[in-house]
């Protein structure tokens, strides 16, 4: 087996953020940043280890041992009458309980809770990838070394878990022999490593809508309405935008909890606003699929800003703004961008639309500097771009 490395994007709501609950469309987009991992084989030691850096943690588990965990399973599950991943889960789940107290017995109960299921996703997929190898009795026979490293904050909604495990579900996937290098991107092998990391983000979220995970894999934006499935947004290249972190963490259950009340306690106001999130998603589709095809698009990029302009006031009138976010709509205003919330608000991130060849104007750079003064991370990137990559080291 070659050395290789997984680049797998993270993403953004571009519209339909909440209304999105109530049966409403909501276009997501996949971010410019990204988690990496880079796979190699040890020759020297059979130990399958995984670094993880966002999490300062270190995860390990003897081969002999792992190939023990998927003989039992082989045996109590045999291929034919093993038709679900709920019988895999469970037994991983038993399977790390010997373990996890030893491993993670210096950290703190949330830190412990956060980091065993990241091991869980790993321990789980790379399972799953093997017993379901298209080779016969497939079983790992050296160790390997897996480096794992993110430009995403976690817990900030720009689909850090679902990156995560699209990753993971790449590696042990290529690595179990379900495709190679020349073929992941078939729309079969797609589908497969999509259908694992929902796996990976069940075992995190508990009940996630496939959004994250499908727009992670796959590249560029997506439509999506809850319970109905998605459709993909065929957009000629991909938008500029400045990701800018409020660095204000808050509770998407919380924020979501609140917002349902206001809806029961005004539900004709809601419900039009809801109604007016989907007339902007209506509109802005056709918008971002022609956006890029000609010389001068400044007539639609203004469109495109005013509705970024009009998605935000709506979304403040539900409450999901908070002071910090206030601060950073009015600097980018200020200057001449315009600038929403993304994801659940109260705090998070805020995407501004970024023109063409915004590198090149020094207004730009006043924008990202009163920011940084302001205390505020920056990042400028696109929405849209390419999905997973993988490539040979």
């Amino acid at each position: 087996m070659f050395d290789f490395q997984v680049r797998a994007p993270g993403k953004i709501i571009l519209h339909g953020e909440h209304a999105v609950v109530y049966h409403k469309p909501a276009l997501a987009a996949v971010v410019g940043l990204a988690t990496t991992l880079r796979f190699s084989m040890d020759q020297t030691q059979p130990i399958i280890s995984v670094q993880l850096e966002a999490l300062n943690n270190n995860f390990s588990v003897e081969v002999k041992a792992f190939n023990e965990f998927l003989s039992k399973f082989r045996t109590k599950y045999p291929t034919e009458k093993s038709d679900s991943t709920v019988q895999l889960l469970e037994e991983v789940r038993v399977e790390l309980a010997k373990q996890q107290e030893e491993q993670l017995e210096n950290n703190s109960s949330s830190k412990k809770q956060k980091n065993q299921k990241s091991f869980m996703s790993i321990y789980y997929l790379l399972a799953g990838a093997v017993l379901s190898s298209p080779v016969k009795d497939f079983k790992i026979t050296n160790g390997f070394r897996l480096h794992i490293d993110t430009e995403l904050n976690i817990g900030s909604g720009l689909g850090s878990s679902a990156s995560y495990g699209v990753a993971l579900a790449a590696a042990f996937l290529l690595y179990a022999r379900h495709f190679d290098v020349s073929s992941y991107q078939d729309p079969q092998n797609l589908a497969l490593i999509s259908n694992w990391a929902f796996e990976s983000e069940r075992i995190v979220h508990g009940t996630p809508s496939g959004v994250d995970n499908t727009i992670c894999s796959y590249g560029g934006m997506l439509r999506f309405v809850k319970g109905q499935g998605f459709q993909t947004i065929n957009i000629v290249r991909p938008l500029n935008i400045l990701l800018v972190d409020s660095k204000v963490k808050r509770s998407t259950a919380d924020i979501v909890a609140k917002v349902r009340h206001l809806s029961e306690t005004f539900p004709e106001v809601i419900n039009a606003i809801w109604d007016a999130l989907e007339a902007l998603v209506t509109e802005a589709i056709p918008l971002y699929e022609i956006f890029g095809n000609s010389q001068d698009d400044s007539e639609k990029f203004e469109k495109l800003e005013r509705l970024f302009q009009i998605n935000n006031d709506l979304l403040k009138a539900i409450g999901v703004s908070h002071p910090k976010l206030e601060q950073i709509f009015s600097i980018a205003y200020k200057r001449g961008f315009f600038s929403k919330v993304t994801g659940a608000g109260a705090g998070g991130y805020v995407i501004v639309l970024l023109p063409d060849n915004y590198a090149k104007n020094e207004v730009y750079w006043k924008l990202k500097e009163e920011l940084e003064a302001a205390g505020f991370g920056v990042h400028s990137t696109t929405a849209g771009g390419d999905g997973l990559s993988i490539e040979k080291l």
